[in-house]
C-alpha cells in the first residue's frame, strides 16, 4: 500500500476466525500487526455468483439486514481473502508468512527438524538415502532440507517393516527425520493439515509426499 497505510496480501484462512481489528503475529519473523481490512473479492458482491454471501431478492424475514455487512468484517476457515495489515513494514513480510494468535503458547512452532511419514513415488529412479538433499515444499514456500535419518520402511501392499533401512526405493512407505536449512512454521498433521503436509522434490521432480508426525526441534 502507498504512503505507509498498510501491507496488502492474499491469504487463505485454514483454521478459526479472523476479524477486522484483530492483532496478529506474522510468523516466522514474529512481528505483530493489526487487521485493517478484509476483502472477499467478487464472490461476496451481489449477483457475482450463485454461491455468494450477498443476500438474494428472496431474503426471508429471519435474515438480518446487517448480515452481509458483518460478513465483510470477518473471514472463517476456508475463505480466500485479500487482507490489509497495518503496523508492520512490508520489508518484514514475504510469501509464505503465517498469521497466528499473538499469544506465544497459541502460535504454531517455528522449528527446523521433524519426524515424518512419507510415500515415495513409484517413478523414483534414484533411491533416497541418509543425507539426501531435497527441496521441501509446504503450502507456498520451498525450503532446502536433508534426510538426516531413515527410521523404517514398508513396501506398499505388504506389512513387513524394515528398521533402519539403507535406502528408500520407489513405492515405499517410510518414516524419516528431515532437517530444514532454516526454521519454518509447521505443525503435526493431526493438529493442522495445511501446516502438517509437504512434498519432497529433487532436481525439479517430486520424489515423495509426506505428513508431519512429530516436531523434533
Amino acid at each position: 500500500y502507498s504512503e505507509g497505510r498498510g501491507v496488502i496480501a492474499k491469504a487463505r484462512v485454514t483454521q478459526g476466525l479472523l476479524q477486522v481489528g484483530d492483532k496478529v503475529a506474522v510468523l516466522p519473523i514474529g512481528d505483530e500487526a493489526v487487521v485493517g481490512r478484509i476483502e472477499h473479492g467478487k464472490a461476496t458482491s451481489a449477483s457475482a455468483s450463485p454461491y455468494s454471501y450477498a443476500p438474494s431478492s428472496t431474503t426471508t424475514s429471519s435474515s438480518s439486514p446487517g448480515d452481509n455487512a458483518d460478513r465483510s468484517q470477518i473471514a472463517i476457515a476456508g475463505d480466500s481473502i485479500d487482507i490489509v495489515l497495518t503496523g508492520i513494514d512490508i520489508a518484514r513480510t514475504s510469501p509464505g508468512c503465517i498469521l497466528s494468535h499473538t499469544e506465544s503458547h497459541l502460535r504454531p512452532p517455528v522449528k527446523k527438524k521433524i519426524l515424518a511419514k512419507i510415500l515415495s513415488m513409484e517413478s523414483l529412479l534414484v533411491p533416497i538415502i541418509r543425507g539426501s538433499q531435497v527441496l521441501l515444499h509446504m503450502h507456498s514456500i520451498d525450503v532446502p532440507a536433508a534426510i538426516t535419518k531413515l527410521v523404517c520402511t514398508t513396501k506398499r501392499n505388504t506389512t513387513k517393516t524394515q528398521e533402519r533401512p539403507r535406502m528408500i526405493t520407489g513405492g515405499s512407505n517410510a518414516t524419516v527425520e528431515v532437517t530444514m536449512k532454516e526454521r519454518i512454521c509447521m505443525e503435526e498433521f493431526s493438529a493442522c493439515r495445511s501446516l502438517g503436509r509437504f512434498v519432497l522434490r529433487r532436481g525439479g521432480d517430486t520424489i515423495a509426499v509426506g505428513v508431519i508426525e512429530q516436531i523434533l526441534g
